[in-house]
């Protein structure tokens, strides 16, 4: 089976501070790289067959663009199994690897390996947009867009200083000035349909709680990685 060079983690989807540009800082090794995740989005499609996922990076000038030695892994658990330590485990990925002007996508499928490396499987590829149009539909029915878009994070900053500044802290209310409003991100956006996907399994917090008033759901995470 033909793959290509192995990949090893670099981050994992968080929001800590904010600088310049659209760069949530989730791991100071990476902060202001293109590997920097900002934001990770997973919610039902228009169609409701179907699933959305929104990985946004870094893009701090017009001209800044993905790295083609990163590549963006979406893992998705359909069985809610957790592995030999606390959490669960990727049973299908998504992977996706800019090469020149256009963004190709792998998956989802079922990777040979669920610590921090991976390999891309070529056979797995579904297709390719280019960067900066408005999107293709790829094998499978997945739709797909690469390119950049206004950071969809809605975040107070001055509010926040003010808040961790106060004694007692004055709190947000229900209004304030979007500090990331005028600022872009680089964004892969995939509506993939839920077939692919397989069956959601019970929500993890029912999982936790052992209860069953949540819809089913599937346990997604990103993480960005690096050529060896």
């Amino acid at each position: 089976m033909k793959k290509i060079a192995l990949w090893s983690t670099l981050a994992i989807v968080a929001i800590a501070s904010f600088i310049i540009a659209a760069d949530h800082l989730d791991a100071p090794n990476v902060a202001s790289q293109p590997s920097d995740i900002a934001d990770f989005y997973a919610f039902e499609g228009e169609n409701p067959n179907s699933t959305v996922f929104i990985v946004t990076l870094p893009a701090s000038s017009a001209s800044s663009n993905f790295d083609e030695n990163v590549m963006i892994e979406i893992n998705i658990d359909n069985t809610g199994v957790e592995g030999t330590s606390p959490g669960v485990v990727e049973d299908l990925v998504i992977q996706a690897l800019r090469q020149g002007d256009r963004m190709y996508f792998f998956g989802p499928y079922a990777p040979n390996s669920t610590t921090i490396n991976s390999t891309i499987d070529v056979n797995e590829a579904i297709g390719s947009v280019a960067i900066g149009s408005e999107g293709e539909t790829l094998t499978g029915g997945v739709r797909a867009f690469a390119g950049q878009r206004q950071d969809a994070f809605f975040f107070d900053f001055q509010q926040f200083n003010t808040v961790i500044g106060s004694a007692p802290a004055e709190g947000f209310g229900t209004t304030g000035t979007n500090t990331f409003e005028p600022l872009n991100t680089n964004a892969i956006v995939l509506e993939v349909p839920n077939a692919l996907l397989g069956t959601a399994p019970t929500h993890i917090v029912d999982q936790l709680l052992m209860t069953s008033n949540l819809p089913s759901a599937y346990n997604v995470w990103v993480e960005t990685k690096r050529r060896n």
